[in-house]
């Protein structure tokens, strides 16, 4: 195996996943979709001037693109008319269809495929090398890891700002911070990273980069130095087994990374603090609890009565109770393990401890039951 192309991947998906954590916090997910597909407006329109599809205006015209779309959906949105997110389905749609109709009439024969911008061929990309300090290094991997430190560069130099801006624009304001010199700047470094991201591995997973490790990480921790250490994890399992996956199965390693990037959240929602099993599991343990409750409730009610002997006897509990013998005796060894109640062999009966009183009116309390 070709373990460039892992190189490839995880470079690319940390340079989109650090920023993407700050986009999807400011709940602009969706605009990542827009710059990576309205880019390609740019970059066919620096084309069209520069006549030459490996110059380096290429990346400046889907920049500077990026930024538009940005911009444009912006405005939009703040008219009123439309929310941002229709803006979103607005802008970037119409750009990629304009790019695509230009490609189509003018450019056929130009090496600009729409199939491969959507989904990109990392497999190919470590045979496109130039030359770096005397040895010849793929240009993906190189681009991808100058983006990359620029990007991290960003995020440690303004950590505090874009914190700050993130979860109290209100206080960023009156503190002095131009939130949205920061905004932008935070958009023009997506629309850069979603430049250099998709010649390799293609609009889809960039955008799967941008946001999907991110939130994967946020199902698990709300600190936000934790999300950005998990959102680094996730990227690295997810490219890992995409690129693992894919090669075994010869099908696309792009396309196996969003699926695996995907799978990944899905279980992050499934087993974090409030995802669906841990409810489950928290709704059976519920469920066992009240059931005790309700043996300790049995208890504190009868002991010191007439009836006691009858209503708390080791054999006639559960009758009683009206329960199974085993359910019974479930609830009660475990009201016993946590001595809540004791067993009183002179009279045959369950008792219950000074724990065990104050919890039983305690519950009493929450119920109003008093």
């Amino acid at each position: 195996m070709n373990y460039t192309i892992f190189l490839i991947l995880f470079i690319t998906s940390l340079s989109c996943s650090l920023i993407g954590v700050f986009i999807m916090l400011r709940n602009l997910s969706m605009v990542t979709d827009a710059i990576s597909h309205s880019v390609l407006l740019g970059i066919v329109l620096a084309y069209f001037i520069t006549k030459d599809i490996t110059s380096p205006l290429l990346i400046v015209g889907a920049g500077l693109f990026g930024l538009l779309t940005v911009f444009t959906i912006e405005s939009l949105s703040k008219t009123g008319l439309v929310k941002n997110d229709d803006a979103v389905g607005i802008v970037f749609p119409l750009f990629f269809a304009l790019a695509v109709i230009l490609i189509t009439k003018y450019a056929r024969n130009v090496h600009i495929d729409t199939d491969v911008v959507l989904m990109g061929e990392v497999i190919l990309a470590p045979l496109n090398t130039i030359n770096f300090f005397g040895s010849n290094l793929p240009k993906a991997l190189i681009f991808s890891s100058i983006v990359f430190l620029i990007n991290l560069s960003f995020i440690l130099i303004f950590y505090k700002e874009l914190k700050i801006t993130t979860f109290d624009k209100d206080f960023a304001t009156i503190s002095g911070f131009s939130s949205v010199l920061l905004f932008y700047s935070l958009m023009g470094l997506s629309s850069l990273t979603a430049v250099v991201s998709f010649d390799s591995v293609g609009a889809i997973l960039v955008i799967s980069f941008f946001i999907v490790p991110g939130a994967s990480a946020y199902l698990l921790t709300k600190t936000l130095k934790n999300l950005l250490f998990l959102t680094v994890i996730f990227s690295f399992i997810s490219c890992y087994l995409g690129f693992s996956l894919g090669y075994i199965l010869n099908v696309s390693m792009s396309g196996m990374t969003a699926t695996v990037s995907g799978l990944l959240f899905f279980l992050a929602a499934l087993f974090n603090r409030d995802g669906l099993i841990t409810k489950i599991f928290r709704s059976i343990k519920n469920k066992s609890l009240t059931k005790s409750y309700l043996i300790l409730i049995h208890i504190g009610h009868h002991l010191g009565n007439s009836d006691e002997q009858i209503e708390l006897s080791f054999d006639t509990i559960k009758d009683h109770l009206n329960w199974d013998k085993k359910i019974t005796d479930s609830h009660l060894k475990y009201l016993l393990s946590k001595k809540l109640i004791f067993k009183d062999e002179d009279k045959k009966i369950y008792g219950i401890t000074n724990a065990g009183f104050k919890k039983y009116l305690s519950i009493l309390k929450e119920y109003n039951m008093m």
